[in-house]
């Protein structure tokens, strides 16, 4: 197997993973019953003195739970995907009505557990949710420590997929955190390797192709992976709806979609001029002319302060939904960014005198 073979089949299931995470999960939400409530509350309060007033909710997967071996099958063999376990028992459950009704338990469950809860105490049915699970379940396994170690190895690298975060930071962590990233990562997973608690015998996925591969494979020494972040940022696109952090667009008069005998472009301010430099295209930064709906999305330079024409080809629907609803808030929101443009090269035509003068 080659490397880029090896890769494509890591994205692949990691795509698959973000995608069905939820469905996968929903149905291991548990609410403890009033006799378990019963019961933890007495210990709560005989052992630490505290009080244990409703019935936890909670996602009902140890470390030693079987799905676990599934999820480890899925992530580390080299058979095709649609072979392996999980692949064939998410898709038969599409229209399980049984499976369904579960799911929207869990659900259910779910949304009344994080209700009220600060971001970082919520539970999340995520794939970060599954990557925790299985790193715990690796770390778990007692026998074959070199194969062990090397499906750590593989997992680091979904877990550096999941932690690109689309800003033009790079992150380094793996499974564990590095120093570079500790302000920047959303999922903490304990650097301290537990006690190995799996059968001597059970060995799980064994080596492979997919594994060695993986595991020998050279790294990137700017970002500690296997994967460009152009690689990453290619995976984190087809799953999310933005625009690329590193989009850039030239300051220019934007070309003519239809040529006809009648200007069709915007009449911008007298004052300003295309400065040819190249800036990042930010969504938050777009606004729309609400009279054209051929020249319709801009944005200011940052440079010199002149209206350049976002095309339209660059932006998804979505995108151009969120942009509309945005401006449509404001009624007034063109105007004022007509008045920024005009003020803006303005002030970067005035002397430094001048500009004292109208801080004043």
């Amino acid at each position: 197997m080659t490397l880029e073979q090896a890769k494509q089949i890591l994205i692949e299931r990691y795509m698959y993973l973000y995608d069905n995470a939820l469905f996968i999960l929903a149905p291991f939400m548990y609410e403890e019953t009033e006799e378990e409530f019963q019961k933890n509350k007495k210990e709560l309060k005989e052992k630490y003195n505290l009080d244990h007033d409703k019935r936890s909710i909670y996602l009902k997967i140890n470390r030693l739970d079987k799905i676990n071996g599934v999820f480890e099958e899925f992530l580390f063999s080299d058979k095709p995907m649609e072979e392996t376990t999980l692949y064939k028992m998410i898709e038969s459950k599409r229209n399980n009505k049984e499976y369904l009704e579960q799911v929207k338990i869990g659900l259910a469950l779910l949304e009344k557990d994080n209700q009220g809860k600060y971001a970082f105490t919520k539970t999340y049915l995520e794939i970060g949710t599954i990557l925790g699970k299985v790193n715990e379940y690796i770390n778990a396994q007692s026998n074959d420590i070199k194969n062990r170690d090397n499906k750590l190895l593989v997992l680091d690298e979904y877990f550096r997929l999941l932690r690109y975060n689309n800003r033009g930071k790079i992150m380094y962590s793996g499974r564990n955190i590095s120093i570079n990233d500790v302000s920047n990562l959303s999922i903490i997973i304990d650097k301290n390797e537990r006690k190995p608690l799996r059968d001597k015998e059970d060995v799980g996925v064994r080596k492979n192709s997919l594994i060695t591969t993986i595991a020998n494979a050279p790294h990137y020494e700017y970002n500690g992976s296997i994967f460009t972040e152009g690689e990453k940022q290619e995976v984190y696109l087809m799953l999310h709806d933005e625009l690329p952090c590193d989009l850039e667009i030239e300051c220019k008069l934007e070309e003519e979609y239809i040529q006809t005998t009648i200007e069709s472009r915007l009449h911008r301010p007298e004052n300003t001029s295309p400065c040819g430099e190249s800036f990042v295209v930010i969504e938050q930064e777009i606004f729309v002319n609400p009279n054209d709906s051929l020249y319709r999305y801009y944005q200011v330079c940052p440079h010199c302060g002149y209206i350049v024409n976002i095309p339209k080809e660059i932006l998804s629907d979505g995108i151009k939904q969120r942009i509309e609803e945005r401006c449509k808030k404001d009624d007034k929101l063109f105007r004022k960014m007509f008045l920024y443009s005009e003020l803006f090269s303005l002030d970067k035509s005035s002397t430094n005198g001048q500009k004292r003068l109208l801080k004043k």
